[in-house]
């Protein structure tokens, strides 16, 4: 029997060979934009302007990988900040970095959003910085 893990890099290979499947998600992917698909979700009470398939893929990458660190840039509502600080919490609980961090980079936070991100009650997992760098 083939283990889970087996199955699903069978499975990427075969999609990545399979035209009709390609074709039918670059489609869905030019409509789901044209509607603003990504803008329908949030984490935690905070907008998250994601795809829900990539916030499952950014779980997995951040559950192999195990970062102390995680660096986003464009912080718009913070929903990713509070996604990644509550996954780094998640790892930290399940034997993962106790002090991970997330810094979220932006030109430009909108004041109403840093009172909203500041004022979370997962603030405690991330840290954020405006300005030129």
């Amino acid at each position: 029997m083939k283990t889970f893990e087996q199955e699903v890099r069978d499975r990427v290979v075969a999609n990545s060979e399979n035209s009709k499947l390609q074709g039918d998600a670059t489609e869905l992917m030019k409509s789901s934009m044209e509607a603003q698909y990504s803008y329908n979700f949030s984490w935690l009470g905070r907008p998250i302007i994601q795809y829900p398939q990539d916030m499952v893929a950014m779980q997995e990458i951040i559950w192999a990988v195990q970062p102390d660190l995680i660096i986003e840039t464009g912080i718009a509502h913070g929903g990713s900040l509070i996604f990644f600080a509550a996954m780094l919490e998640l790892n930290s609980a399940c034997g993962g970095h106790k002090n991970a961090k997330v810094l979220g980079i932006d030109i430009e936070i909108r004041a109403h959003n840093r009172t909203a991100i500041e004022a979370h009650p997962d603030d405690s997992g991330f840290q954020h910085r405006t300005g030129n760098y």
